[in-house]
Parts: structure tokens; sequence; C-alpha cells
């Protein structure tokens, strides 16, 4: 704990023989509480006495808690946050007269101990509510909380809850956030709603990439936007990097951005500049979510469909949906500020390239061993090695001259992705009995046909758009299937 002296100046000397006095080998633990402490005991049952301080202190990310009532289940902590600091813990002994009580002299300095970090009750402390009442007879305030909160032993469960308490239900937290926020609300522009949507201000696209919609008519571009180069040198990206993507459009015309870092074996901030220099965007139709070479129609090669994509989803019914994990959570964030939460706007680079990190040969090939890391992945149809799919698309007739592939399917015919679902279905169930089997598991006869299809609120494996980013925005938006 902190106590803070008023005295004299004084120096401290360094005389050998009294080093063996000082213990710099013993660490502790600097909390500076808010308040004068008079009585230890209750200052300790205030942090929620030693043990909860215990568990406070060797918990990574763990807050400390200072109930200002801690006899009472409905106060809400002031939370106090870990700080590093370096500093020493002096133990003193001083010399003060009963005539000049004011004058201080020291006698002895000793060190007791390091301290490497310490608690600081910076943040604001949650709004309190009170169970107190206003009584319906008196008319006087009367604290309610020996009614609200049993105590002791209940001996006859009969007679608990019977006498008429009023309610007094207050929430879990009252504020999501214990810090100042620099939020300033004012009234909405009404000039803004009047004006058309052509007019509005819009978002500036940062990597200036080409989205093209799917359209059997309309050339596509063969160039890139010009700022998109520009903003490739700004960026200062390797040249060896953009010669390998380039290299890798000439073997290839049309990739996914997870299957070319998997290729490349490069992170997302190694090619998220390079590719709308090289590349268009497919955002809809056979070959969405995928990146095109400029150059390269896929509406007039016949080989193309080998590139278009397959969207494959675990389907719910049966425990093999139960055993793949979904990417992102759906439910709402609760507040639990007990756990020291990173400032969302400071970028850690260590943590960026843990999450953009080099992709898994499994995010985008599928072979007759695939145990899908997802719910709902997407392929491209060369990446799918199995030889009863590769053989499907074989046989399929070429086209006579002239003709156009079709705006859903491309050149594939109609239902052909259903057949490869269940194909893969089939294939992935039977992965997931001989892992059941080598586990110690028992067999089941369900088949692929009585799996049902996954909703459409599923968690998926994104496509890798970058339309209307910020400057410092990685979200990806889930485009609509045509």
């Amino acid at each position: 704990m902190v106590m803070k002296l008023c005295s004299e100046s004084f120096t401290m000397e360094c005389d050998p023989k009294n080093s063996h006095k000082h213990n710099l080998q013993k660490e502790l633990v600097c909390i500076e509480y808010p308040g004068q402490v008079r009585n230890p005991d209750r200052m300790m049952a205030s942090l929620g006495g030693a043990l909860e301080l215990s568990t406070a202190i060797t918990t990574e990310k763990r807050r400390l808690e200072l109930r200002f009532r801690p006899d009472s289940i409905y106060s809400k902590p002031a939370f106090g946050d870990r700080h590093q600091t370096t500093g020493l813990v002096l133990k003193l002994k001083i010399r003060r007269k009963r005539s000049q009580p004011n004058e201080v002299q020291v006698r002895s300095i000793e060190i007791a101990g390091r301290v490497n970090f310490q608690y600081r009750f910076e943040s604001m402390c949650d709004f309190q509510l009170l169970p107190a009442m206003r009584s319906t007879t008196t008319g006087v305030v009367e604290c309610m909380y020996d009614s609200f909160v049993p105590s002791g032993v209940i001996t006859n469960p009969a007679e608990c809850g019977t006498d008429p308490v009023p309610y007094f239900l207050p929430p879990i937290s009252f504020s999501r956030f214990d810090t100042s926020q620099l939020n300033i609300f004012k009234a909405k522009d009404v000039v803004a709603d009047l004006m058309a949507p052509g007019d509005k201000e819009r978002a500036r696209r940062t990597k200036h990439g080409i989205y093209q919609g799917f359209t059997l008519l309309e050339p596509l571009p063969q160039e890139p936007n010009p700022l998109a180069p520009q903003t490739m040198k700004a960026k200062n990206v390797p040249q060896g990097t953009i010669d390998l993507v380039r290299n890798k459009f000439q073997e290839r015309p049309v990739w996914t951005k997870t299957a070319l870092k998997c290729a490349l074996q490069l992170s997302e901030d190694d090619i998220r500049y390079v590719l709308p220099s090289v590349a268009l965007y497919f955002v809809n139709g056979p070959w969405r979510g995928t990146w095109v070479r400029f150059g390269y129609d896929p509406r007039q090669f016949f080989d193309a469909r080998y590139y278009q994509l397959l969207d494959f989803r675990i389907r719910t019914t049966g425990a093999m949906h139960d055993k793949v994990k979904v990417k992102r959570s759906q439910n709402p964030i609760k507040p639990c500020m007990r756990f020291a939460n990173p400032s969302s706007n400071i970028r850690d680079s260590e943590k960026l390239s843990i999450s953009r990190s080099i992709a898994p040969k499994t995010d985008y090939i599928f072979t007759a061993d695939t145990l899908p890391q997802m719910r709902i992945i997407f392929y491209q149809y060369c990446d799918v090695q199995v030889p009863q799919i590769q053989q499907m698309l074989e046989k399929i007739p070429t086209p006579l001259t002239g003709a156009v592939c079709n705006e859903k399917t491309g050149w594939l015919p109609a239902r052909f992705d259903e057949q490869c679902r269940n194909i893969l279905t089939d294939i992935v169930l039977a992965n997931f009995r001989k892992k059941r089997e080598g586990g110690g598991g028992t067999d089941t006869n369900t088949s692929a046909s009585e799996f049902e299809e996954t909703e459409g609120d599923e968690t998926e494996r994104t496509f890798d758009e970058e339309e209307d980013e910020s400057d410092d925005s990685d979200a990806e938006k889930i485009l609509p299937f045509d």
C-alpha cells in the first residue's frame, strides 16, 4: 500500500556495511488506494479480502475491484488498472521531538523491496442504485436490503417469499464504459437528407480497386485505376512481392485472396495493395469473390469454369455441424469491466500480424482427407482435388461457337454445384467418422442426404473484397448470392 509522508528532505548514503539490510529481491505490489486509510481491515474488505486481492494480482489483465459498500451485493465496484512502474519500498526509522513534532530526523533507511507494477484507480465508478424506498405508510425512506437479500439458512422454504416485497431489479451495469468518452452529439443535418443519393459524400476508396458487377455484355476494364499503382508505391510495397503476385496471375488468371496468400506464403499486408494494380474484383456472378487478371475475360473462355466459386456449407443435422466452429460470434458483446480491455484505437502490430497471418492450405484446397475448419468455406473448382468432381468438370460438353455463359451458373450446367456439395458432404462425413472411430467413438448410419442446409445467418468464410474501406480498415463484407 502507499502512504505518503511529509518530512524534511534527506539523502540516503550508500554504505557497503549496511547492504545486507536491503532486500532488493522481494517483489511488492503498489496500490494507490483512493482514500485515506484509517482502518486497514476495512480497507482490505473493500478490496475483497486477501483471497480476491491475490486472485486479481496473479491473473493477467484482471482489474482490481474496490467496493465502497462491501457488505452489499448491489454495490458497483470501482476498477483499478495495472500499470508498469519501477520503484522501491523504503523502511524509515525517524526521530521526532515532543517539543517540536514537525521536525523529523531520519535515523536509518532500509530497502524493503522493489515494485514492478502498481494499481491506480483512474476510471469512473458506475452509477449506484441503493435498495432504499419510501414507505407508503410513514413516508420515510427506509433501507429494504434485509427484505431483498435473505440472511442465514432458510429452514422453512414454504414461508420464503410469502411477504410482499417491492420490486428492486437493478441492471448488471448502468454504463458500458468506465472512462470518459470524446463523442460530441449534435443535431442531425437536415440538408443531407434532402440531397439526392448521388450527391451525398461517400468514403474514398483508399486502395482504388475496380469492383466489377457481373454482366454478359459490358466489357471488362483492361487497365487498373491509375491511382492504384500510386497507392502501392506510397505504401512502399517491396518489388519482390509485386513480381510474385504478377507471376502467379500469369500462371493462373483467377484467384481468391485466400488462395493467393497461401500459394505465395504471404500475409494480408503483403498483397492488399498489390491486387488492385494487377486484377479486378467480381462482386457477384459465377466468379464472385475472385480477383481476375486485367486482360482476361472468363466469359469468353470455356476453361474458366475451373475458376468458378463453389460455396460449401457444413449441414446442420448430425454431429458433423457441431464439431466445426464458427468464425465469429453472432451474440452481442456483454460489457465486462472486470478484465482490462485494450483500446481498439491503438493498432498493435503484433496482434495484426497474428490476425492477418498466412492462410493454411485447408482454407482453399479440398482433398479427400479434408476436415473443414469453418462451417462455410468458398472453393474454386480447380482447388477441389476430388477425382469425381474433376471428371465431372471434364465431361461437360464444349459449347457451340458463339455461345455465352449463363449469368448465374457460368459455364456449368444447372444444379452442378448441388451435386458437388453432396459429394463433398459425403467425404467430410466419412472423415469425421474415421476421426471418431480413431478416438474410440461409435459410428452412425447417417447419410449425406439426411443433412439439411444451413441457415442464412450462419457464420461463413467471407469474401475478400475491400470495397469502401478507410485507410486502416480491414473489414470484409458478405455479398448476396445470385
